[in-house]
């Protein structure tokens, strides 16, 4: 098969996730991936793009991350030369915006949503909707999304609810954890921007500090918004917390240090699906988590893992002091969680679930051709 995949941009965990999918995907198929590379300063992560390389995925740069009208349709006519010269069987648009374009296009194309949001400009969501109306498919990791688009006017037999799997070969083949100390490790992983509430977190772990002193707070991560960031660093460093809370930045492996935290705590306010939250509880770290978009498919308070309603530092404090006090009823919370991950979340599954998706719908094309 010919394979191009279009995302904005290859970061995080939906980069992370898309570049698994053309490593695999890259045997026995030409498989090449659109990137917008460089827009309003963002970029794509070098790691995906050195993995792609070197899996023979041919890699080109379209803007599909810039709105602008101006961008928009310069880049939606370069990608219909694009798509002329590829001549996919099958194009995988990974978010509304090149869905848009390639709908424009009059493509055959499959849809997916990785990130909706919250708080998003009604012109955006009709933009991205339009291009999903059209696809011969549109997959979601999340029920929440899935009755977004059935609201969007996305007929429900084009929609597919397909969460992403797991390496877990890669994460089992982690060692174990790398602290035994007698400090109450809590963490978060995920790029520093107000949408995953860092700073939330910094308040809440403050509350629970000032109760529990020996415990420490770690967010691994690359800045998404420097402002935002540095809002994060002047709280830390007025409240007097530059001893207990530590921003690491990117880590090229995070799992080691996941894996040493008593307590993964995701106050986000939106997931596509929660990679993070996925990769800890099968880490076998307990996660505290606000139960939203994505996360509340899989989260059940008690069973598999700590839940808040909000992100109000009060509410996450408490519930913090409550996983310090019972630390015995945390670790069987964890267990659940991590068969729970290898039982429904293995990343064999999904591919081969997405395989059958591909081959039905260039069926399906090749049907209504005929």
């Amino acid at each position: 098969m010919r394979i191009p995949h279009v995302i904005p941009f290859l970061w995080s965990g939906a980069g992370n996730v898309v570049t698994r999918l053309c490593e695999a995907q890259a045997s026995g198929n030409q498989v090449g991936i659109v990137t917008s590379g460089k827009s309003k300063g963002f970029t794509d992560w070098t790691e995906y793009r050195k993995r792609l390389k070197s899996a023979g995925v041919e890699h080109f740069n379209i803007d599909f991350f810039d709105r602008d009208p101006a961008v928009f349709w310069r880049s939606t006519d370069a990608f219909m030369k694009h798509a002329a010269r590829w001549k996919a069987d099958i194009i995988h648009c990974h978010s509304g915006v090149p869905a848009c374009a390639a709908a424009l296009c009059n493509l055959d194309f499959i849809g997916q949503i990785h990130s909706w949001g919250v708080g998003r400009p009604e012109w955006m969501n009709a933009m991205d909707l339009r291009g999903f109306r059209k696809a011969s498919r549109v997959l979601c990791g999340s029920l929440t999304y899935r009755r977004i688009l059935i609201d969007g006017g996305v007929e429900p037999s084009r929609i597919r609810y397909l969460p992403w799997g797991l390496n877990l070969r890669e994460i089992r083949s982690q060692s174990g954890r790398s602290s035994t100390s007698s400090i109450f490790r809590v963490g978060f992983l995920s790029r520093i921007e107000p949408r995953k509430s860092q700073l939330e977190l910094v308040k809440a772990f403050r509350g629970f500090h000032s109760r529990y002193p020996q415990s420490r707070l770690e967010l691994i991560g690359p800045a998404a918004d420097n402002k935002y960031q540095e809002e994060i660093c002047t709280f830390v460093r007025k409240t007097g917390l530059s001893d207990r809370v530590k921003l690491r930045g990117k880590v090229s492996n995070p799992y080691p240090k996941v894996r040493s935290w008593n307590l993964f705590t995701s106050l986000s306010s939106d997931e596509g699906q929660g990679i993070a939250i996925l990769e800890a509880m099968a880490l076998g770290t307990p996660v505290l988590c606000r139960s939203v978009a994505g996360v509340e498919d899989y989260l059940r308070d008690g069973r598999t893992g700590l839940s808040v309603h909000s992100s109000s530092p009060d509410e996450t404090a408490d519930r913090m002091a409550w996983a310090f006090s019972h630390r015995e009823e945390l670790t069987r919370i964890a267990s659940r969680a991590k068969k729970m991950v290898e039982a429904d979340y293995n990343w064999d599954s999904t591919f081969e679930k997405m395989n059958r998706l591909y081959e039905n719908v260039i069926a399906s094309a090749a049907r209504t051709s005929s």
